[in-house]
């Protein structure tokens, strides 16, 4: 059954993730390239927050897991440093730090950032790539 998000409770989960959900909403966006449909991130931010795949402040905690789900497909994830080559068959979502402040963007496979979830991240463009969260599949 579907998690039913109250109009109350929508609204707290849009502010969390908006100031917190950059992960989150990058790993959404790679799911819905790959299934070609668009995804209630917040419907389902409180769904996968219900089934502690993250917690109350979008901290993912099973980040491989939600993707799987969203996409019906299995997927693995690491951590890889700024430089690492993404594979054809990979997704990357790629992390920059400005200072104290980091940020979390999809990238297209190259380094080069193709969704930023805030748009035009003053993190993203003061600030350096420092690692990449690279999405495997699982035959």
């Amino acid at each position: 059954m579907e998690n039913q998000v109250t109009n109350e409770s929508r609204q707290r989960l849009m502010k969390t993730l908006g100031e917190y959900g950059c992960y989150f909403l990058s790993v959404v966006k790679v799911a819905e390239e790959i299934t070609g449909k668009r995804i209630d991130a917040v419907e389902a931010f409180g769904r996968f927050r219900d089934k502690k795949y993250l917690d109350e402040e979008a901290t993912m905690l099973n980040p491989d897991g939600i993707l799987s789900e969203l996409t019906g497909k299995k997927f693995s994830v690491h951590r890889e440093a700024a430089d690492y080559k993404t594979a054809k068959n990979e997704h990357e979502i790629l992390l920059f730090a400005n200072g104290k402040f980091q940020h979390f963007v999809l990238g297209n496979g190259k380094g080069e950032v193709v969704y930023d979830p805030l748009g035009k991240s003053n993190t993203v463009a003061n600030g350096s790539l420092i690692a990449k969260r690279i999405f495997t599949p699982v035959a």
